[in-house]
């Protein structure tokens, strides 16, 4: 089974609250031409990174509270 497909999967087995969250950071990758190969780069990944900041990150205003929402399912350290 593909990467692409197991991801499939996940997506359909996820609480609806993050699927907004989800689709968030999936809009803030490039899209790639259908079926190349393109080798990525640590400067394209920090590139990448460096974009997601300057437009306003991924909508996350408090981490601490994001992350125990997220967490919801078993008590943080």
């Amino acid at each position: 089974m593909s990467i692409k497909d197991q991801l499939k999967i996940e997506i359909d087995r996820l609480d609806d609250r993050y699927l907004d969250l989800l689709f968030r950071i999936i809009q803030q990758f490039h899209q790639l031409p259908d079926k190349k190969t393109i080798n990525v780069t640590g400067r394209d990944v920090a590139a990448i990174c460096q974009e997601i900041a300057e437009t306003g990150g991924l909508g996350i205003h408090n981490p601490d509270e994001w992350q125990r929402e997220i967490r919801a399912d078993r008590k943080l350290p």
